[in-house]
């Protein structure tokens, strides 16, 4: 058994250029417009949920990360590391994620009221219950997803995903408008990612082979742990300011602080979540070939730092204007957390890429090291940050002219723990993912700190702006001129200009901008 010829050979370096500008397009399209439903939506439910809500929700949601110690969709990146060999392992995969699946939906499922009862939070377990169902739901996307992402359907994968995340979107919504409170946040989602899971396994019905050869399993277990106990400790890390917050304060405290990380990342992972899902399938395509796979990782990753540093530091300058514009003033706390969230997002940009290429690599053990050490440093640094840190936080925030609600000094002090910490494994990790093709920590750091240069500057003009409007105008009015007019003009001026630091940066970009013309034209 085994891939057909045609889709087990590598696409030439032409080929995969423009799959992976091509992909990135249709992905990056359906996120954008779904991520501007996504915005408008948020500020549906700031109106229709309160801090409490979303704090009890992701706090559920973050228990059941800890007990998801083989998350069922690494095996996606099992078969994608095992390229060449797909069909010959997709029925082992399909069989062991099933079970593995509804192995940790019974545990957890069991322990849902005792860890509400311990927790003390009415209503916490029946959201447990319903996180719960993630691994089942994730067991039916992996396999014929992985399928569709290796044959690069990018245009396919587009259009389910951004008409069932949108109709996720409308689900929650609506849960929320009748009453449904964080069950509106969590059960949306794991029905999403439930609904791909049907769609893809009809589409690819007559190419998935699902005969389990026995031969595989034990390779395929192997890697399965190797994968899964590294994505583990991925998601503890992303989870773990929300748990550790949760157990040392108050529940509308975590909410606030939810509340501005959601918001947070919505921008960057438009493109680098996106780019990472593309690049991961294109990288494997090239396992055998390190050096290629690198010199590509780097210059999509300088390419993405043009957009990303920019894009980070104009979105902590909006956290003023947009928050007061838009949300109630319950939300006040999250403001000074949004800030120093986005500009955290100015390195987390390289996140899913690095492991993206950690993945293609099969560089499960590196992965999982480095993973490890980041969960225990953060671990303590945060319970450091939220005992001892809230009111120095607090007085730096207000140093700068930030609004801060006292009730949010802990969850402040954990957001500025969360950047350093980010600000300082970023890097870590796209040195180690180099390491095959000796990538060297100048050419590391330079991916990250050149944007800079231009960046800063003109966020600092952005906040002269919105100064400036606001000593001319109503405070209204010069919000929504420095949303509306300022930034976006900020932001194009931050890309092109960073985009034109590097001569390589520069000839990436002409290309994504000549191949897209040329594709219209010839559409038209």
């Amino acid at each position: 058994m085994g891939l057909t010829p045609d889709s087990a050979r590598p696409p030439t370096e032409g080929g995969l250029a423009a799959k992976a500008a091509h992909g990135s397009a249709w992905t990056t399209a359906q996120t954008v417009l779904n991520k501007l439903v996504t915005v408008g939506a948020n500020v549906i439910l700031a109106h229709l949920l309160a801090p409490g809500d979303y704090g009890l929700a992701f706090l559920a949601a973050n228990i059941a990360v800890y007990f998801f110690v083989l998350p069922t969709y690494v095996m996606g990146d099992v078969m994608l590391a095992n390229a060449r060999r797909f069909d010959a392992i997709s029925g082992a995969v399909n069989r062991i994620a099933w079970i593995a699946g509804a192995v940790m939906f019974v545990a957890l499922a069991a322990l849902a009221l005792p860890i509400e009862y311990l927790d003390g939070h009415s209503g916490l377990a029946i959201l447990i219950v319903a996180a719960a169902t993630r691994v089942l739901a994730d067991a039916a996307l992996a396999v014929a997803f992985a399928r569709m992402r290796l044959d690069l359907e990018y245009r396919r994968i587009a259009m389910v995903d951004g008409s069932v995340i949108l109709g996720a979107t409308l689900l929650g919504l609506a849960m929320a408008y009748f009453g449904a409170g964080a069950a509106s946040i969590t059960v949306p989602p794991i029905a999403a990612i439930a609904a791909r899971g049907l769609i893809y396994r009809r589409i690819k019905a007559r190419q998935l082979n699902l005969q389990v050869a026995r031969d595989e399993v034990r390779p395929v277990v192997r890697q399965y742990v190797e994968a899964g106990l590294g994505q583990y400790l991925n998601n503890i890390i992303l989870g773990l300011e929300i748990v550790v917050l949760g157990f040392m304060t108050n529940q509308t405290e975590l909410g606030l602080f939810v509340f501005a990380a959601n918001n947070a990342i919505q921008a960057n992972s438009i493109i680098a979540g996106q780019l990472g899902a593309v690049l991961q399938p294109i990288f494997s395509h090239i396992h055998d070939d390190p050096h290629r796979q690198i010199r590509a990782f780097v210059r999509a990753t300088r390419l993405l730092s043009a957009i990303a540093v920019p894009l980070s530091l104009i979105q902590a300058v909006l956290a003023v204007p947009a928050f007061v514009l838009l949300f109630p003033p319950d939300w006040t706390g999250s403001i000074a957390v949004f800030a120093v969230l986005s500009v955290a997002q100015a390195f987390m940009f390289v996140t899913a890429p690095s492991v993206a290429l950690l993945k293609s690599q099969g560089r499960f053990r590196a992965y999982l090291g480095l993973q490890f050490t980041q969960a225990l440093l953060s671990a303590i640094t945060f319970v450091v940050a939220i005992w001892l840190g809230g009111d120095e936080a607090l007085h730096l925030a207000r140093s700068i002219g930030l609004p801060v609600d006292p009730a949010a000094g802990k969850a402040l002090a954990l957001s500025i723990a969360s950047a350093a910490i980010w600000a300082v494994f970023c890097p870590i990790t796209v040195w180690i993912a180099g390491r095959p093709a000796k990538l060297g920590v100048g050419a590391t750091l330079g991916t990250f700190f050149e944007p800079w240069i231009v960046a800063v500057p003109v966020a600092a003009l952005l906040v002269v702006g919105w100064l400036g409007l606001r000593a001319a105008l109503s405070s209204q009015a010069a919000d929504i001129a420095t949303v509306v007019a300022l930034a976006p003009l900020a932001a194009v001026v931050g890309i092109v200009g960073c985009v034109l630091l590097r001569a390589d940066t520069r000839a990436d970009a002409r290309s994504l901008v000549e191949r897209f013309t040329r594709r219209r034209r010839g559409a038209g």
